[in-house]
């Protein structure tokens, strides 16, 4: 089985784009940053525009991006493919790719926080805009994930993180 995942360059150049993004955003005018941006698109279904990313060719090219009472709080973002079927090949692929993509990120940002649950490890970066930068490797997925700086405040005030 052969499975895509972003280069470490690319995935972290991803995340310096949505960091550098000019926040406050609402969830149509992030999607149209990534249209103009980055060349993703749009679906709409039952009225509902859904951003997806069409360039990177995964598996599942959808990108969640959820918003706060108008703003935007945060997107999460596929770094590869789906993983259907967890084997001792596709952890390995995910692990290598999660190591290279967090090393590419001290490189850039510095030490993350680390933390590890009993499937996920995730590797986390506060930004200079008041934004965070996570990395999540689960036995079927590597994402990454933006909050911008309203959703990182909207945790501070809730008392999450």
């Amino acid at each position: 089985m052969s499975w895509k995942a972003m280069t470490p360059a690319e995935a972290c150049d991803l995340v310096d784009f949505w960091d550098a993004a000019p926040w406050p955003l609402t969830r149509d005018q992030a999607q149209q940053l990534a249209v103009d941006g980055l060349g993703w698109t749009t679906e709409v279904e039952d009225g509902v525009s859904y951003l997806m990313n069409t360039v990177s060719g995964f598996t599942v090219p959808d990108v969640s991006t959820i918003g706060s009472r108008g703003d935007l709080s945060y997107l999460s973002l596929d770094l590869a493919d789906t993983i259907r079927e967890v084997t001792r090949e596709s952890r390995r692929f995910l692990g290598d790719a999660f190591a290279l993509v967090v090393r590419e990120a001290e490189i850039r940002w510095g030490t993350p926080v680390m933390r590890d649950s009993e499937q996920t490890t995730s590797a986390t970066w506060d930004t200079a805009s008041g934004g965070r930068i996570s990395f999540r490797l689960a036995p079927r997925s590597l994402s990454a994930m933006f909050e911008t700086p309203q959703g990182v405040e909207l945790d501070r005030k809730t008392g999450h993180r």
